[in-house]
C-alpha cells in the first residue's frame, strides 16, 4: 500500500514590520514611514561619506533599527549626533574601519567636541550630541558584535558637571499664570456658548424664519450646515452655494467667526489648551497628541477624575506614563475643559486621518490659496507653527479686553499679558507648588510626573529656591536638634507647632494639619503614611502610648462611618501597624496612666 507523504508544516514565525517603520524605498535612502506606509521621513547616507564604508553601513542600520519607536524630532536629533560623528571621523584621520571605533577614539571624540563646544556650538551641544550617539553604539555591540573594536568602553558621563552653572529656566510671575488663565476662561464661556446655540440651529428640521431686516444669523448658520454634514465649508465650496464670504463678514463678524458656531477652531482651541497645560503642568508637545479618551474615574473619590496622557522619553521605546486627579465639582477644571473639547472636536473626528481619529486637539485647516487647494478642509492634531501663531493672536484679543476693562475701571486695573510660551507653564507651576508646599521637591516632582528629583531640580533652580532650600534645611536641622534635647526648637515657625498636642502615633508630626485653599485646616493628606518608614523611633514613655491610644480610637471611629473599601485601603495599614507591631511593645502597667492623658490631649482631626 502506498504511504501518503505528509506535507511538511512552516514553525518559522513571520514578524510584521512595526507601524512607523523604516524601509529603503529608495535603496540610497533611509525612508520611515507612519502606519498607513506613508512615508514621513527621508534622510540621505550620501551625508555620511566621511564614515568608512563598514562603519557608515553600522550606523545606518543602528539608526534605522533605534528610530523606527522615535518620534520624528527625536530622529532628526539623533542623524545630526551621527553628522557630527562623522565630521570628527574625517577630522581624526585615524579611524579606517568600524574595529577603530575604540575607547581612546571616543576619548579624543570627547575633546574634539569640547573644543567645538567653545567655537560655534551653543552650551550644552556636546554633552546632547554625545549622549545622543551612545545608545547607537551601544546597538552595534549587541547586535554587531566584534565589529567594533572589543576592548571598546563608552563612558556614560564624559561632560560631568556641566549643569553646575547652567542657568536657571525662564519662569513666569504668578500675576501672568492667573492672568493667562482668567482671560482663557472668559473666551472659552465665550466659545462654548456660541458652539451650544449653533449646535440648537442646526438640530432644527426647518428654516428658523426671517427677522424684520431679512436674513438672520441663525438662517445663515442652518443653511451653511447642511452643505457639509454639520461642518464649516472653505469660502470657494460657500461661493458655489450662493454664499459670499463678504455678506459674512459684514454682517456677522467674518468666516473665522462664523465657523466657530458649528466646531472648534484654531483660534477657539487655544483657550482650551493652555488652561489644561497650566492645570496639568503637562509638556506642551504630548498634550497637543492627547488622546480622547484620557479622562479615567477616580478609584476613590467620585468627585475627582483622573487624566493620562503619554510622554514620550528621548532615545526611549516606551513612552512614560502621566497622569494628575481634579475635582471635577470646579467650574474650569481640566477634566471639564477636555468635556467642551470633546463636544467641541466632535465634528470632526471623521474627517481626520485613521492615525489621528483618538487625538483630543484637532482643528481643520482652511486653505483660500488655489495652489494649496488640494491641502483645504485638511483635519489634524493642531501643529506647533499653527498653533504658537494661534496663542499671539490670543494674547492680543486678551489684551484689548484689559485694555478696555483698565480704561473702564481706572482704580481695579488687571494685568496685561507678556509674551510667553506654553513651555514656560511647566517650570513655573511646579515653583509655585514647591513654594506653597514649604520646600517640599517630592511635592513638586510628583505634580511633574518626573521619575527622578534631580530632574526636578532643574526646573525650580533659580535664587528664591535656593533660599527656600536652605530655611528648610535649617528649620528642619533646628527641629532635630530640638527633639534630641528634648527642648523647644529655636527657630520653627509657630504654625508648625500650634499642633504639637495632636501629634499622630506617638512621633512629634510636623504638620499633622495644614491650612486648605479655603482657609480652613484639614488633615494632611498622608496621615498615617510615616508609620511603614523604617526609620520611625517611639519612646517607650506614657506620652506616647497616650497618642498611639487616640490614633487608635480615631481609626476605629472612622472605621464605623467611612466606607469598608476606602477604610481599608487608606487607614487599615496604619491601624494594624498600631495595634499589632507597635502596642504590644508597651507593657500593662502603664496603659492606666497613658489613658488619662489621652483624654486630656486635643482631638485628633477627623479622618476623611
Amino acid at each position: 500500500m502506498a504511504t501518503r507523504k505528509r506535507k511538511s508544516i512552516n514553525r518559522r514565525i513571520t514578524v510584521a514590520a512595526p507601524d512607523n517603520a523604516a524601509t529603503d524605498l529608495i535603496t540610497d535612502k533611509v525612508i520611515f514611514t507612519d502606519a498607513g506606509g506613508r512615508p514621513i521621513q527621508r534622510f540621505d547616507p550620501e551625508q555620511l561619506s566621511g564614515l568608512p564604508a563598514d562603519l557608515r553601513g553600522l550606523m545606518v542600520q543602528a539608526f534605522r533599527e533605534h528610530g523606527v519607536s522615535q518620534r520624528p524630532t527625536t530622529r532628526r536629533t539623533t542623524w545630526a549626533a551621527i553628522l557630527r560623528f562623522a565630521r570628527y571621523v574625517v577630522d581624526d584621520e585615524t579611524i579606517k574601519t568600524a574595529a577603530d571605533v575604540d575607547t581612546a577614539a571616543l576619548g579624543r571624540y570627547v575633546l574634539w567636541l569640547k573644543a567645538q563646544s567653545t567655537s560655534r556650538a551653543p552650551r550644552g551641544a556636546h554633552a546632547t550630541a554625545f549622549n545622543t550617539f551612545r545608545p547607537l553604539l551601544a546597538w552595534c555591540q549587541r547586535n554587531r558584535p566584534g565589529t567594533l573594536a572589543r576592548d571598546l568602553e563608552i563612558p556614560w558621563n564624559p561632560f560631568p558637571g556641566r549643569r553646575m552653572h547652567q542657568q536657571p529656566r525662564r519662569r513666569l510671575p504668578p500675576d501672568q499664570i492667573k492672568a493667562i488663565l482668567s482671560a482663557c476662561y472668559e473666551e472659552i464661556d465665550e466659545v462654548w456658548a456660541r458652539f451650544q446655540h449653533g449646535q440648537d440651529v442646526i438640530r432644527r428640521t426647518e428654516l428658523p424664519p426671517k427677522i424684520l431686516r431679512g436674513q438672520g444669523l441663525d438662517r445663515w448658520i442652518w443653511r451653511i450646515s447642511r452643505i457639509e454634514d454639520g461642518r464649516m465649508p472653505d469660502r470657494a465650496v460657500l461661493e458655489e452655494h450662493g454664499i459670499k464670504s463678504a455678506t459674512l463678514v459684514k454682517s456677522w463678524g467674518g468666516y473665522r467667526t462664523i465657523a466657530q458656531y458649528f466646531h472648534i477652531t484654531t483660534d477657539t482651541l487655544v483657550p482650551f489648551f493652555l488652561a489644561i497645560a497650566i492645570q496639568t503642568a503637562a509638556n506642551p508637545d504630548p498634550l497637543r497628541h492627547i488622546s480622547r479618551d484620557c479622562l479615567v474615574p477616580h478609584p476613590l473619590d467620585e468627585h475627582r477624575v483622573i487624566i493620562d496622557w503619554n510622554k514620550a522619553k528621548t532615545n526611549a521605546r516606551l513612552h512614560k506614563a502621566q497622569r494628575r486627579s481634579f475635582d471635577r465639582r470646579r467650574r474650569y477644571a481640566a477634566p471639564n475643559l477636555i468635556a467642551m473639547m470633546l463636544a467641541l472636536t466632535e465634528p470632526l473626528v471623521a474627517d481626520a486621518s485613521p492615525m489621528q481619529q483618538d487625538r483630543l486637539f484637532l482643528t481643520r485647516s482652511i486653505y483660500t490659496e488655489s495652489t494649496r487647494r488640494s491641502l483645504r478642509s485638511r483635519t489634524e492634531v493642531v501643529e506647533h507653527s499653527v498653533l504658537r501663531r494661534a496663542i499671539l493672536r490670543f494674547t492680543k484679543r486678551a489684551n484689548r479686553r484689559i485694555d478696555e476693562w483698565n480704561a473702564a475701571h481706572p482704580d481695579s486695573p488687571r494685568s496685561r499679558i507678556a509674551s510667553f510660551a506654553p513651555a514656560l507653564f511647566r517650570g513655573t507651576v511646579a515653583t509655585e507648588h514647591y513654594r506653597a508646599s514649604g520646600g517640599d521637591i517630592l511635592v513638586a516632582q510628583s505634580i511633574l510626573n518626573h521619575a527622578n528629583a534631580a530632574t526636578t531640580e532643574t526646573y525650580l533652580k533659580s535664587e528664591e529656591t535656593t533660599r527656600l532650600q536652605r530655611q528648610t534645611i535649617a528649620r528642619l536641622q533646628d527641629l532635630m536638634i530640638a527633639w534630641v534635647r528634648g527642648g523647644k526648637p529655636i527657630s520653627a515657625s509657630s504654625r508648625l507647632g500650634q499642633h504639637r498636642g495632636t501629634a499622630s502615633f506617638a512621633h512629634d508630626c510636623l504638620a499633622p494639619v495644614i491650612p486648605g485653599r479655603d482657609g480652613a485646616e484639614r488633615l494632611c493628606p498622608h496621615f498615617g503614611g510615616c508609620l511603614a518608614c523604617p526609620g520611625l523611633v517611639i519612646p517607650i514613655d506614657p506620652e506616647h502610648l497616650a497618642r498611639i491610644l487616640a490614633a487608635i480610637d480615631r481609626f476605629e471611629q472612622a472605621r464605623n462611618r467611612l466606607d469598608p473599601q476606602r477604610w481599608n485601603l487608606l487607614y487599615a495599614p496604619s491601624w494594624r501597624i498600631l495595634t499589632q507591631d507597635i502596642l504590644p511593645d508597651f507593657p500593662a502597667a502603664m496603659h492606666e496612666a497613658a489613658r488619662a492623658l489621652a483624654n486630656d490631649m486635643p482631638a485628633l482631626p477627623e479622618l476623611e
